[in-house]
């Protein structure tokens, strides 16, 4: 009785390590299935390209279970392109892309619910791809206003807008733009619409441009496309200009800080996440079969250790919080921080994006000269064209 039950479990040991030796390999391995291709289509250049094809490259060698195969796409036929080859089925499975973009691919059905659910982000970033309460896009990248100045020449860093234009300071940006001043004139009181209407010639709308125009005349606000180069050779001491502009002044060497619009400008002071990248998965591609593959490409896109490098390189910040979870008070990222913890939060369809065009464009021709009432309420009739039904 006891050999019979000793062979027995010789036996059953046998068979549980012959179960073992001939386990499947695992996937993307020597004798496993082939890696699952994901085709990224992307429209980023210059430095974050080459900063994302690296990514690229790290994370098919750490994840060989997947093979990323990117492939860059102009943004002006980004979406013309991807909706001809998904009327034939075809087509990447994930996009990165802007929020223009994100929103255009939207419109045209080419992209459905963000697969993506292992990462946090700032509820403002999130808002910028979602759709009826659902988001289609994870959050990336993004690019925000912050004021500069000169450390080696301002004692203390500013405490608010006015402070620096009571004492005549004078701030240089490069341009007159909404998405470059949208803190300090939403901070004003700045409207673009109510009920789903236009409002681009709101009376607070006409009081900020006048005040803008007014500074521009005395000399506290100079707008030149050689902003940051004064700012660095020292023509003047503070310089209204985007997060990514950390990159060239590292490189220029010379001592700055940095201050968030929303401590400037207080709590009204939000800044848009116009110049946000996203990532998103195709309606097409995205089957059942490949939906794993695909999360786990987003996945390793949107960790830390992906966006903290395309930062480093091409200056556009991370929108993983978890980023920011240990930064000095006052520092470049702290600032950042509160700027994103405090941005606009509009969802992808509010009519704010749309009407911001028709304003951008009205400032545009006034700080070329225009009349500002005329460009206002031309910009207006343009707008509410937009809003009537075929």
């Amino acid at each position: 009785m006891k050999k019979n039950l000793c062979v027995a479990i010789v036996c059953v040991l046998f068979l549980f390590s012959v179960a073992g030796c001939i386990s499947a390999p695992t996937q993307g391995k020597p004798g496993g299935e082939a890696p699952a291709v994901i085709s990224v289509w992307y429209s980023l250049d210059g430095k974050n390209e080459e900063e994302l094809k690296k990514q690229f490259d790290r994370i098919n060698k750490e994840r060989p279970e997947i093979f990323i195969k990117g492939e860059k796409v102009s943004e002006s036929n980004f979406v013309e392109k991807v909706w001809n080859l998904q009327a034939g089925g075809e087509g990447p499975e994930i996009f990165i892309a802007n929020r223009a973009t994100i929103f255009a691919l939207y419109e045209k059905g080419a992209i459905s619910p963000a697969l993506a659910d292992k990462y946090h982000t700032f509820p403002s970033a999130q808002a910028v791809f979602t759709f009826n309460q659902q988001p289609f896009a994870a959050p990336w990248l993004a690019d925000i206003p912050l004021l500069y100045y000169r450390a080696d020449r301002v004692q203390e860093p500013p405490l608010s807008m006015n402070g620096i234009i009571e004492k005549k300071n004078t701030i240089a940006l490069k341009t007159f733009s909404l998405d470059l001043l949208g803190a300090w004139w939403k901070a004003e009181g700045g409207v673009l619409s109510s009920n789903g209407l236009p409002l681009v010639n709101a009376q607070t709308n006409l009081a900020f441009l006048n005040k803008v125009l007014f500074y521009k005349g005395e000399g506290t606000l100079l707008f030149d496309n050689q902003a940051l180069e004064r700012f660095v050779r020292g023509d003047v001491n503070y310089y209204l200009g985007w997060a990514s502009d950390r990159i060239a002044l590292e490189k220029a060497a010379i001592p700055w800080g940095c201050v968030s619009p929303t401590s400037l400008l207080g709590a009204g002071g939000q800044v848009l996440l116009d110049h946000t990248i996203g990532i998103a998965n195709s309606s097409v591609k995205t089957v059942p079969a490949m939906e794993r593959a695909i999360r786990l490409a987003e996945e390793e896109l949107l960790k830390v250790q992906t966006e903290a490098p395309m930062q480093k390189s091409a200056g556009y910040i991370p929108l993983e919080d978890a980023y920011y979870s240990d930064v000095q008070p006052g520092s470049y990222h702290h600032q950042v921080k509160v700027t994103l913890e405090n941005a606009l939060y509009l969802e992808g369809y509010h009519p704010d994006w749309k009407f911001m065009i028709f304003e951008n464009r009205a400032w545009a021709n006034v700080a070329a000269g225009s009349n500002m009432e005329t460009e206002l309420a031309k910009e207006q009739l343009s707008a509410l064209e937009t809003t009537k039904k075929p």
